[in-house]
């Protein structure tokens, strides 16, 4: 048993943790949830040895532990897979498995050696490749299915998952939960963060909120639904979450011709008016954001066209596609949306710096505070860094900079990835802003309720082309679900 108990947390001015309470009996699975910015990556953190606390003690089994680094956590049996990947990429699959157990000194048969101790943890996941290939040679869901693999490696009393779930698509979230379930069987326990509320429905025998640092309580397998979770998390009820206007649709904002994406199997067309939400739908590999990337400059047009308030984008580059009016906040926001180590401040600025000229540091800060208000990121001031905030936080920092750019047209590629039902409720409600504002937005999902909740048309793809469109009065899981796996509406039923 695991008992985590008063444990308090500080960086600075801003209290991550306040006395929080936790206990995890062998053989459960908790959910931990809550918004972003409330604690849950950092009490994760501390059990599993990455941080220190200030305050409280954990305990494992009545005995005091005080874990100065993960390997220490590891020897303890505390096994943690984190919100972003920690593989190597130029490593092997195998040593990324069994990195935690790899001597300092490799040599060709331990190498080998390593690809047999790897496999059968590799199958437990259900990857299936060469144990000796590159890791960055990996499909994105098989690369979050080898980081559990890491773990089990690690033979673990209690495994963390941090979020791990929200890269992954449907069928590797069922694998990740059938491992979840064997292990609850063999009475290993699982500490589940997921902001996912059906997955805690799912599979999770207890849930654990936490909100602003603090315990908000804790429900029992049968008390949990969405609901009771929502108004626990956020500390009111939640009505009408997605925010959707009545909004008319203005001129045409964004026209895309017989536009051909690299690995495409077909023209893909569409038009997006101001006031006007299109959803992007489909499986992982589907295309949404090779679309996206190349509509936003990022990836060559292969063949067609794209126009943008009737001017056709000539100067395709991401330069070019952002003074034409366009802006993406894209899905791998730590790598391809932020400087993490630079401050709210200038990450905002970014979107409107030119390459020369001298940089007005007090207006930085002024926008920079003034996204603060808007987006309501919780940091205390303009100069975090942003490597500090949670993911959610992180996120809208993101969206804070393309808004500076003030676009005609918003690109957003898994917006509300990562990010809690408060933060999304937020995120909706700019969104309904922008468009009362004139603005078009384009949003790809994985999530179907999402895309039913928010968007005016849906449009589906799969296998890198179209599939189908979808008005909002006729879109429902079923049509989508069915157009993305290749098969064919019948509008008439």
């Amino acid at each position: 048993m695991l008992v985590g108990a008063g444990i308090t947390k500080r960086f600075g001015a801003v209290t991550a943790l306040a006395g929080v309470d936790i206990r995890v009996d062998p053989g459960e699975v908790v959910a931990l949830v809550g918004e972003n910015g409330s604690g849950k990556s950092t009490l994760s953190r501390i059990l599993s040895g990455v941080l220190t606390p200030d305050e409280g003690m954990v305990e494992l089994d009545g005995v005091a532990c005080s874990f100065s680094s993960p390997a220490q956590a590891l020897e303890h049996g505390i096994a943690l897979v984190a919100q972003e990947l920690t593989a190597v990429p130029e490593m092997s699959v195998a040593e990324n498995v069994m990195l935690t157990r790899i001597p300092v000194t490799l040599g060709r048969v331990r190498r080998r050696q390593l690809c047999v101790q790897a496999q059968p943890f590799l199958d437990a996941v259900g990857v299936r490749c060469d144990p000796a290939a590159r890791f960055s040679s990996l499909r994105s869901g098989d690369r979050e299915l080898v980081e559990v693999a890491k773990a089990l490696a690690a033979r673990p009393r209690l495994m963390i998952l941090d979020e791990a779930t929200s890269r992954l698509g449907e069928s590797d979230v069922e694998r990740l939960f059938s491992i979840v379930r064997r292990l609850r069987e063999e009475g290993t326990s699982t500490l589940l963060i997921t902001h996912r509320l059906r997955e805690i429905v799912e599979i999770a025998d207890r849930a654990v909120v936490l909100r602003d640092g603090r315990s908000a309580g804790e429900l029992s397998r049968r008390e949990v639904s969405d609901e009771r979770l929502s108004s626990m998390m956020v500390g009111r009820d939640l009505v009408d979450f997605f925010h959707k206007r009545t909004i008319p649709f203005g001129r045409p904002l964004l026209e895309v011709d017989d536009l051909e994406v690299e690995g495409g199997r077909g023209p893909i067309s569409f038009e997006v008016r101001a006031g006007e939400v299109l959803g992007l739908a489909g499986l992982v590999g589907a295309g949404r954001t090779e679309v996206l990337e190349t509509i936003a400059g990022i990836r060559p047009v292969v063949a067609g066209s794209i126009r943008i308030d009737g001017a056709e984008v000539r100067n395709h580059s991401p330069r070019g596609a952002l003074r034409a009016g366009l802006a993406l906040v894209p899905e791998d926001r730590r790598g391809q949306g932020l400087v993490l180590g630079r401050s709210i401040a200038e990450n905002v600025a970014l979107g409107s710096w030119r390459t020369a000229g001298v940089v007005d540091r007090r207006r930085e800060r002024r926008e920079g505070a003034d996204s603060i208000d808007r987006l309501r990121i919780r940091a205390p001031h303009a100069d975090v860094e942003v490597r500090t905030l949670s993911g959610g936080n992180q996120q809208k920092v993101v969206l804070a900079r393309c808004l500076s750019t003030n676009p005609k047209v918003l690109l957003l590629d898994e917006p509300t990835r990562g990010i809690d039902v408060g933060a999304k409720e937020e995120i909706f409600r700019l969104m309904g802003d922008m468009l009362e504002a004139g603005m078009g937005i384009v949003m790809a999902s994985s999530e179907l309720m999402e895309l039913l909740g928010i968007c005016d048309r849906i449009l589906v793809l799969h296998d890198r082309a179209m599939a189908g469109e979808l008005d909002r009065t006729d879109a429902t899981e079923e049509r989508i679900a069915l157009l993305s796996a290749g098969g064919q509406v019948n509008h008439g039923a």
